[in-house]
């Protein structure tokens, strides 16, 4: 195994409306990668951890600083959140606080899946603070994600008949495809610091099941606003599905480019792993 080429810096927390966030910070041991715009990354959930993000993209941090950080009510920042504060405008406010705290005027955000709505909205409302947009297998629109889950679930009861067990059948062909020990560990491991109850709260009891507070949630409306460079990546068998992520990158317009990687469900990091990296990595050296 080889030694990374960077090291965690600090682990810091930060206030914001409700409570505190931790977040930890990792830099290069290179000058020059360490010179380089930061990254900032958040998970999906609503109710996940960034920890299992580190787990699978701690390359990243190899060629840039790099700042991984838990939404508030997530595992390493607990909270105890009202229904005023479950909104997205909310959670959208917390990158502003990290920038802020880490005198960072700007930088490249990241975001897997409900991670990808928070850093969406983060950059609609503050483009300035922010130098590409990187959004993997995000939910963009609830109405849509639900449409396009509704149809997967429908492929596969007319392919197997009403005796399969859905919600397993849907994982394996369109969360995580990868049938390898360490993935499974490392999905597991993932799925274990998840805050459920939130995550029921404002989603609902599975990913194709929305009985939750973002029923609103459309941020297709804004994409014409978006002018800063974005990555859209999502895969081949993704719930956030290449038809709706396509449809994104249309609206959003020349500033967008879509990526989707092969035989890839919504945890694409850990399905295509060395792939994701080199893809984000290749990404951002262009715009350094």
């Amino acid at each position: 195994m080889g030694i990374n080429r960077h090291s965690l810096e600090a682990v810091r927390t930060v206030s914001v409306s409700g409570g505190q966030i931790e977040l930890r910070c990792y830099r290069p041991h290179c000058d020059e990668a360490a010179d380089r715009v930061p990254l900032l990354l958040t998970h999906g959930g609503p109710g996940g951890s960034s920890v299992g993000l580190y787990d699978a993209l701690h390359p990243l941090a190899d060629r840039r600083p790099t700042i991984f950080y838990d939404q508030l009510g997530s595992y390493a920042s607990p909270a105890d959140l009202s229904p005023e504060q479950m909104t997205l405008k909310r959670f959208a406010t917390e990158p502003l606080r990290i920038l802020d705290q880490l005198r960072m005027p700007r930088a490249h955000v990241f975001g897997h899946s409900w991670g990808g709505a928070v850093m969406t909205q983060f950059c609609l409302d503050h483009p300035d603070r922010v130098k590409a947009l990187l959004l993997s297998s995000p939910l963009l629109s609830t109405q849509r994600w639900i449409a396009d889950c509704n149809q997967l679930t429908k492929n596969i009861q007319l392919e197997l008949g009403g005796s399969v067990h859905l919600e397993e059948e849907f994982e394996r062909r369109h969360f995580c495809r990868s049938a390898r020990a360490s993935d499974q560990d490392a999905l597991r491991c993932e799925r274990e610091r998840g805050n459920h109850k939130l995550y029921t709260q404002m989603w609902g009891p599975s990913e194709f099941q929305h009985h939750g507070m973002l029923s609103d949630l459309d941020l297709f409306p804004g994409f014409k606003d978006l002018s800063n460079p974005t990555l859209l990546i999502c895969g081949e068998f993704d719930t956030a599905t290449p038809q709706t992520m396509q449809d994104a990158r249309s609206a959003i317009g020349e500033c967008a480019q879509l990526e989707v990687l092969k035989d890839a469900g919504h945890k694409t990091y850990i399905d295509r792993n060395q792939a994701f990296v080199e893809l984000i990595n290749d990404f951002l050296i262009q715009l350094d």
